[in-house]
């Protein structure tokens, strides 16, 4: 990799030495930065041996490992320990939390996760809660205690305080050695056989083979969206593309049923990365649908499958089985007699076979030796190690080579950058540094955070991370780096709201650059700005050669609301018919659009797509669409205040718009807002919807109306609370 004289010299100057990537250390007086950790007395007493010897390892690259063993009662005492090691010399750069360490679940802070909305005031805490170690390693998030859990020991419930940032930007990365117990598993012993893993393998893992696999409805099967990534990671790991080193893409369609063939691959010893993107819950990943074929036998057995199993499901509910039927054989004219068989036990279990072997259980990954060294999880729940048994700890601590996982604790957006940095792996630098780049709220890495590849290059990123986090020069210089995540992550330690030259700075990245992830990255920092930079390159991304851009520029056109967005949105509507996810984002983005402005707009769109075969059709779908659903919200408001509305309707209608941002509507909002007349819990959920409102052309608006209600006694403290609550969600990035 080609780096300037100056970029050396800087961080020569950061970091006191150059630095190998093998081997950074061999003398353990020449400590450059800690590591903490943390371990409950019980399990250090069981382990001890297993910990020392990881301990060592560490020490021998140059980490002083600080261990902190204790029976642990508040989450606070850790959090303490931390940030005190943090702020003295050799700096903390991260730690890793070994067994029955207090797991912190949060609460009123799902706009930091990608996509949970769980309902708060419906669902007990230890369901509506995120188990989340942002906790820990954000020390300027502040958080308000609610209670211990009286049943799961190790849970510890907080609610995000008002006054707290309300962005993440982790100072230290961190990491979980809580294995998958089932029954009959000691979890000392796994934690044990784990450690010495870690240690047998260290310095033995060379990058050079990754396998990405796509499941059953992910990005909605789009071709688009599957072969953008594969050139996205042409750019981000270059050496994988030379002879002797391995790249495999795969997907569910290439086999009837796909679960054997990737779990064979998941066992080939030479595998380094899998990224696995797919859906998924605690206990299972979706990998297969019922494979599409052309031949009229199969497709027939294929549909008699699928009846079978709606009348089964029809029975477990306890609904009719008749009216189910009738309802089928009307919606899709087939005959009754395709249903037979569903309650014979032999086509029962056969079905039930075909139906198991299309996705992967627990049980299944505890019966293979996985190997890939790094496995991304990019499903929902499969990281959710607050549970006895989880997909990713199951992978992790199993027999094989696997030995961190990237996963997510609650559920997780499929529109979201999923590789963000990811070609970081590939110069050396460690799991957790570069996951604390990316950090969300359910984020998690599963095992050894300090594991990195072993590369070549003579540099050590890892201590640029560490040491050079707020030194702009440096940053700077690294912009020239020919290594397209090296210039991500300096343009994301870059981004300063109070710096609207470096705005300017990405607006001309973004134009220029020929790579798409750089490109990305500009639009992910920009969007922090919300200022006309970000607007000008908005309109430009919407027609971005990399699928994700446009796919994320078209969900961004509709989170602003801006009436010069609309002609950008409309045409990507009409141009981009083969991308389904792009253009699924843009019709649902024209919701939220003056309707007004979309109708009047759209005549001139029209006629510069008058040539295509569809366009008139999709004219007529899009006026429908817009009339239809501008009537719809409004109908909403006036249901919300009305007082005749049932009060679950009239406050259901309400939390929708977290989900709906109808910008046009908001002054209209604004007035529920000081309406006394309305009942007052309405009011504050209403505050609450219109602090998802984080980019809206109306942002201004609501902040002020909202700095009106926290300073007025007219209104109770939850009220101003919540207000306060808004206003700091609003200005996050200010």
């Amino acid at each position: 990799m080609k780096q300037s004289k100056k970029i050396f010299l800087s961080i020569l100057f950061i970091c006191g030495t150059l630095i190998s990537c093998n081997n950074s250390f061999k003398s353990s007086q020449n400590f450059k930065s800690s590591f903490a950790i943390v371990i409950d007395s019980e399990t250090f007493n069981k382990v001890e041996g297993s910990v020392l010897a990881y301990k060592n390892m560490l020490e021998s690259e140059g980490l002083k490992v600080v261990i902190i063993n204790n029976e642990w009662s508040d989450p606070n005492d850790i959090k303490a320990k931390l940030k005190d090691l943090y702020n003295n010399k050799p700096r903390l750069e991260g730690t890793v939390f070994i067994g029955d360490v207090p797991i912190p679940l949060i609460m009123k802070a799902q706009h930091l996760t990608t996509a949970y909305k769980r309902d708060e005031s419906k669902y007990p805490l230890h369901i509506a809660a995120v188990p989340s170690d942002r906790f820990y390693d954000d020390f300027d998030l502040e958080f308000n205690f609610i209670e211990k859990d009286s049943t799961r020991s190790l849970n510890f419930y907080y609610e995000l305080s008002e006054n707290s940032p309300h962005y993440i930007k982790s100072d230290i990365y961190s990491g979980r050695i809580k294995p998958s117990v089932s029954e009959g598993d000691d979890k000392y012993e796994l934690i044990k056989e784990y450690l010495e893993k870690v240690v047998a393998l260290r310095n033995k893992t060379d990058l050079d083979f990754l396998m990405s696999f796509t499941g059953h409805g992910y990005n909605s099967e789009d071709l688009n969206a599957w072969t953008g990534e594969k050139i996205a990671l042409r750019e981000q790991f270059p050496q994988l593309y030379k002879p002797e080193s391995r790249v495999e893409f795969l997907d569910f369609s290439m086999a009837k049923q796909m679960k054997p063939f990737l779990l064979d691959r998941l066992q080939d010893t030479d595998l380094d990365i899998a990224l696995l993107h797919e859906h998924g819950a605690p206990d299972m990943q979706l990998i297969s649908g019922i494979h599409e074929i052309s031949g009229v036998t199969e497709s027939i057995e294929n549909v008699k499958y699928y009846l079978r199993s709606k009348l089964r499901d029809a029975k477990r509910r306890g609904k009719n089985l008749h009216e189910t039927k009738r309802h089928y054989v009307k919606t899709y004219g087939v005959p009754e007699e395709w249903f037979e068989g569903a309650f014979n036990k032999e086509i029962e279990e056969k079905d039930s076979i075909f139906n198991y072997n299309l996705d992967i259980y627990l049980d299944d990954i505890k019966l293979i030796q996985t190997e890939a060294k790094f496995i991304m999880f990019d499903a929902c729940f499969n990281g959710s190690f607050h549970k006895d048994r989880y997909i990713a700890g199951e992978y992790v601590f199993g027999k094989g080579s696997t030995i961190v996982a990237h996963a997510n604790s609650v559920n997780a957006l499929q529109d979201k950058w999923p590789d963000e940095m990811l070609g970081l792996l590939g110069v050396g630098v460690r799991a957790g540094n570069w996951a604390k780049q990316i950090n969300t709220l359910e984020t998690h890495l599963i095992g050894d955070p300090t594991f990195y590849f072993r590369c070549h290059l003579g540099f050590d990123y890892n201590k640029l991370i560490v040491y050079a986090h707020n030194n702009k020069e440096v940053w700077q210089e690294l912009l020239e780096s020919d290594h397209p995540d090296i210039q991500s992550m300096a343009i994301a330690n870059l981004f300063d709201p109070k710096d609207q030259e470096f705005s300017k700075q990405l607006k001309d990245i973004y134009k220029n650059s020929e790579f798409f992830t750089v490109r990305m990255e500009c639009l992910k920092q920009l969007e922090k700005y919300n200022n006309e930079d970000y607007i000008a390159v908005l309109q430009l991304a919407i027609n971005d050669p990399y699928e994700l851009i446009r796919r994320l520029a078209a969900t961004m056109i509709g989170n602003s609301g801006r009436d010069e967005l609309i002609k950008p949105l409309l045409s990507s509507i009409m141009n981009d018919k083969y991308s389904t996810r792009v253009r699924s984002n843009a019709l649902g983005s024209i919701d939220f659009m003056n309707p007004d402005e979309v109708l009047k707009q759209l005549p001139e769109i029209m006629q510069q797509y008058s040539y295509m075969s569809h366009a008139s059709e999709l004219k007529d779908y899009i006026i429908k669409r817009v009339s239809r659903n501008s009537n719809k919200v409004k109908e909403e408001y006036e249901y919300i205040k009305s007082k005749d509305g049932k009060y679950k309707y009239r406050m259901l209608n309400i939390k929708t718009l977290r989900n709906y941002n109808y910008h046009y509507m908001v002054p209209e909002y604004l007035t529920i807002l000081d309406d006394l007349e309305i009942e007052e819990e309405l009011r504050i959920t209403m505050i609450e919807a219109l602090a998802w409102f984080t980019n809206s052309e109306y942002k201004t608006q609501i902040i002020e109306k909202c700095n009106q209600l926290a300073s007025s006694d007219e209104f109770s403290s939850e009220l101003r609370t919540e207000a306060l609550r808004t206003v700091n969600r609003l200005q996050a990035h200010n």
